[in-house]
C-alpha cells in the first residue's frame, strides 16, 4: 500500500517503519525518523495514539481471552514484539499474524520461527480472502471457524469501498460467535481543522494517504456485524484513563478522538 513497502528500503520512507518510530522501536532509517520527526512538529499527540491503539489490542485480546477466545487472527500486524498477542495468549492459543509487508512478514517469521502455535503471513488488510482462503488456517484452526480478528491501526488506511469490503468478506466467513476487535477514529471530511491538514498531506506525500469517517459511518459499514459490550467507546476508556481527550484538542485537530469497539456474529 505505500510505494515504499520494504523495512530494509531506505529509498524512501516507509509507514510502517515511522509508526515503529514514534512507539520507540528500533526497525527504521534516518528517512523514516526525519518524517516522523516532521510529524511530531505537526501533530505532537501521535505517539501517545498510536500507543493506545497497541494497548486497545492488549485490552480487548485480554477480554476475549477471559471469554475462552483461543484462536486469532491479526491484520496488518506489524512485528508481534513485546505485547502483541500471542504474548497475553500464552499456551493454548493458536495466532495467525499477517501484514502488506513482504519484509515485515520475512521479520516476523524469524521472531516467531520457535513456537509452533503462530504463524505470520503476508496479507494485504484490504484483501482479507488472502489469508482466509490460504492452507494455515487449516493447519493452524482445523476447520473451526469461531475466533477472534484484530482489525486494528488499519481502517484509517483504507477508502470506504475497500473496508467495507473487508469487513463483509470477514463476517461471511467467520463463524457464528466470532468475535472482531477493531479501531477508528470518529470524523468526517468536514471536521479537518486547518491544524491537521499538514499531517494528511505528509501521509499522501509518502504514498500512505488517509481516509477518516465517523462513527456512525462505520457502524453502518460494519453490519451485519453487531457491537458488542461495553459498545463504542474511546481508547482513554477501554484502557481505564477515563476520558482524556479535551475539548480544546477537538477544536484544533477535529473529530471525537479514537474509539474501539467489539463486534460479534
Amino acid at each position: 500500500m505505500t510505494a515504499h513497502s520494504s523495512i530494509a528500503d531506505t529509498s524512501g520512507p516507509n509507514a510502517g517503519r515511522i509508526y515503529d518510530y514514534l512507539l520507540g522501536g528500533h526497525h527504521n532509517f534516518e528517512v523514516d525518523r526525519q518524517i516522523a520527526e516532521n510529524l511530531l512538529q505537526i501533530a505532537p499527540f501521535m505517539p501517545q495514539v498510536l500507543r493506545l491503539i497497541r494497548w486497545f489490542l492488549g485490552e480487548a485480546t485480554r477480554r476475549l481471552l477471559a471469554d475462552g477466545y483461543n484462536k486469532f487472527i491479526d491484520f496488518a500486524s506489524g512485528l508481534p514484539t513485546v505485547d502483541h498477542i500471542h504474548h497475553l495468549a500464552g499456551p493454548g492459543a493458536n495466532v495467525i499474524y499477517s501484514d502488506i509487508d513482504p519484509v515485515t512478514v520475512e521479520y516476523g517469521r524469524k521472531i516467531l520461527k520457535d513456537n509452533d502455535a503462530v504463524r505470520f503471513v503476508g496479507c494485504d488488510a484490504a484483501k482479507p480472502e488472502e489469508l482466509l482462503n490460504s492452507s494455515v488456517v487449516k493447519e493452524l484452526f482445523a476447520e473451526s471457524r469461531k475466533l477472534a480478528i484484530g482489525f486494528n491501526g488499519i481502517a484509517y488506511f483504507l477508502p470506504d469501498e475497500k473496508l467495507k469490503s473487508a469487513l463483509q468478506t470477514l463476517y461471511n466467513w467467520a463463524g457464528k460467535g466470532s468475535k472482531l476487535f477493531f479501531c477508528d477514529a470518529d470524523a468526517d471530511a468536514s471536521e479537518v481543522t486547518a491544524k491537521l491538514k499538514p499531517v494528511f498531506e505528509l501521509y499522501a506525500k509518502i504514498g500512505q494517504p488517509i481516509y477518516i469517517r465517523s462513527k456512525d459511518k462505520l457502524l453502518e459499514m460494519a453490519k451485519p456485524w453487531n457491537v458488542d459490550e461495553p459498545g463504542l467507546q474511546t481508547l482513554d476508556q477501554w484502557i481505564g484513563m477515563g476520558e482524556t481527550v479535551t475539548q480544546q484538542e477537538k477544536t484544533e485537530w477535529g473529530g471525537k478522538g479514537f474509539y474501539g469497539v467489539i463486534f460479534s456474529k
